[in-house]
C-alpha cells in the first residue's frame, strides 16, 4: 500500500468536513507545507461549507507552518497536533483560535 500523500490529504479535507461542528464559523486557513511532497494549501469555511484550493493566499486569518511528514502523521493520528506544536515540528501564525478550530471541523479519516 502506498502511503498517502500531503496533496492526498488535502483533497479530502472538504468530504471529512463537519458543517454543524462549524456552524457560523467564517476563515481561511493556509498550510505552507515544506521539504518533499510539500506545497501551499487554503481551506476556506464560510456558510457551512468548506473548500480546499492549492496555491499561496494572502488573505489568510491563520496559517500552519510544517513538513509533509508531521502533516500526514497528524491527519492519520500517529502524531499529536499539541505535541507537534510544542516540539516545534508545526508554527503557527494569525489566529490560533482558527486553527484550534480547523482541527475541530475536519473529521479525521479514522475516526
Amino acid at each position: 500500500m502506498m502511503a498517502v500523500t500531503c496533496a492526498e490529504i488535502f483533497a479530502r479535507m472538504p468530504e471529512q468536513f463537519d458543517a454543524e461542528v462549524a456552524g457560523d464559523w467564517d476563515a481561511k486557513v493556509a498550510y505552507k507545507i515544506e521539504g518533499d511532497g510539500g506545497g501551499n494549501w487554503a481551506m476556506t469555511v464560510s456558510n457551512g461549507s468548506c473548500s480546499v484550493a492549492q496555491g499561496e493566499v494572502d488573505d489568510a486569518t491563520a496559517t500552519i507552518i510544517t513538513d509533509c511528514e508531521t502533516w500526514v502523521g497528524i491527519a492519520e493520528g500517529s502524531v499529536e497536533p499539541t505535541t507537534a506544536f510544542m516540539t516545534g515540528k508545526i508554527r503557527i501564525e494569525g489566529n490560533m483560535a482558527d486553527v484550534m478550530k480547523a482541527q475541530k471541523v475536519i473529521k479525521r479519516a479514522d475516526a
